[in-house]
């Protein structure tokens, strides 16, 4: 009998310990993506809405590329050179060269029409830049931008909005 209340201690012991402890690593998930621009001119005509269909994230010793396709597969590239960082508050000015030579540049692409739009003026504001609760050294960068770009072909196009929990 005794050893039988010594096992019904230890299982009691054992349950009380593993039911306390936190056991989600202190990890989460992260906000969802998102990403809004209005552009005005060239094909995209008047008032386009380019919203999120996907995007991807590139950071290396040259800077952060954010890479995004919209939902009518038209793709915005915003190359972030690492002059200032990439901290909340951080302006990068369109044309501002590194001293690697990476530039702060946006190039659109309408692929309706095979136009591709590369920024003549512009920047791009770092809003936040936070951990990102789903991986260890991981961020989430948000900000707003105002761009002016121009084709080959002619036509000038502005370009503005916003981008939101992009991890990299």
């Amino acid at each position: 009998m005794k050893t039988l209340k010594t096992i019904c201690i230890l299982f009691l012991s054992v349950l009380i310990i593993s039911c306390s402890k936190k056991d989600d690593d202190g990890g989460g998930s992260a906000p969802d993506a998102e990403f809004s621009a209005t552009i005005n001119g060239g094909g995209f005509g008047s008032n386009y809405a380019s919203r999120l269909g996907f995007y991807s994230a590139d950071y290396s010793d040259n800077g952060l590329t954010l890479a995004v396709t919209d939902e009518n597969t038209n793709i915005v590239r915003i190359f972030l050179n690492q002059s200032g960082g990439f901290g909340s508050g951080i302006t990068k000015i369109v044309g501002d060269v590194a001293t690697n030579g990476f530039v702060t540049n946006v190039i659109i692409r309408d692929q309706t029409n095979q136009v591709t739009y590369n920024s003549s003026d512009g920047e791009i504001n770092i809003v936040e830049n936070v951990a990102n609760p789903e991986t260890e050294d991981g961020r989430l960068i948000s900000g707003n931008f105002t761009i002016t770009a121009i084709s080959g072909a002619g036509p000038t196009i502005t370009m503005s909005g916003n981008f939101k929990n992009f991890a990299y």
